[in-house]
């Protein structure tokens, strides 16, 4: 992806690093996806009043928090009981550690990550289902898809969703690694032994979110499902939710 975003792409949120619009991403039928509709982002639990109050005038209607139940408790959405943004709980992965911890034994690196992704996207499938019935609806949008740090869940959410409205696999990849040039920043502050003068965005993307590793995922699903669609469809998205999301998110 180049170095020169679109500058709608990141939206500079005090108490967010992640948080970005994936609208302007071309389809396979020469369109585009709508700018102002999906953002993905880590944690919204301390973002300001003055950052909340941008959302809503963003036109922020639902918050999808996909993080675990430990995690939600011991840091509240900021969303959680507002009365003007719907917030919806959807535990993704449950309350266990990610697969990735427990992967067969020589699996390194991409290979480990790429493996525990798929094998959340096979255990976890009715969550995986309701999470996408939601962005379905058209009156829910525009909303924010979020987790902790807003890479490996709201990566695959937002994978998914991209795959479904048409965009090329190799974008859907290079939007999933963007993520290292955004967390980069809160990674130096928990790391003070990496030199920023020489650990870039570039390495950390190596270490974390590689566009391979979803590059990989998504074969993945065209080998075993034919593809994000044949996929979805398995799990019990109906025909006519994919067909409102599509119309919904592409212009």
């Amino acid at each position: 992806m180049s170095a020169d975003l679109d500058p709608r792409r990141h939206l500079a949120l005090e108490g967010t690093y992640n948080t970005r619009d994936i609208g302007g991403y071309a389809t396979g039928d020469d369109r585009q996806t709508r700018w102002g509709v999906y953002l993905r982002s880590d944690s919204l639990h301390q973002l300001s009043e003055d950052d909340r109050q941008r959302l809503r005038e963003y036109g922020l209607r639902t918050v999808v928090d996909l993080r675990r139940n430990r995690e939600m408790h011991q840091e509240p959405n900021v969303f959680f009981d507002s009365s003007e943004v719907t917030y919806y709980h959807h535990n993704m992965i449950g309350d266990i550690p990610m697969p990735e911890r427990h992967s067969p034994p020589g699996l390194e690196g991409i290979e480990r990550k790429r493996w525990s992704y798929s094998v959340v996207l096979d255990r976890r499938k009715a969550e995986v289902r309701d999470i996408l019935n939601v962005l379905a609806n058209p009156e829910v949008l525009p909303a924010v898809v979020h987790c902790a740090g807003g890479a490996d869940r709201t990566g695959l959410i937002t994978a998914l969703t991209l795959g479904l409205v048409g965009v090329p696999a190799e974008t859907i990849a290079e939007d999933y690694a963007l993520t290292a040039r955004f967390n980069l920043p809160r990674h130096l502050v928990r790391n003070p032994q990496l030199d920023p003068a020489t650990y870039t965005w570039r390495h950390f993307q190596l270490d974390t979110c590689s566009a391979e590793v979803m590059l990989g995922v998504l074969r993945d699903l065209d080998l075993r499902y034919c593809g994000v669609e044949g996929y979805v469809l398995h799990i019990g998205v109906r025909p006519d939710q994919i067909a409102r999301l599509r119309q919904t998110l592409v212009e």
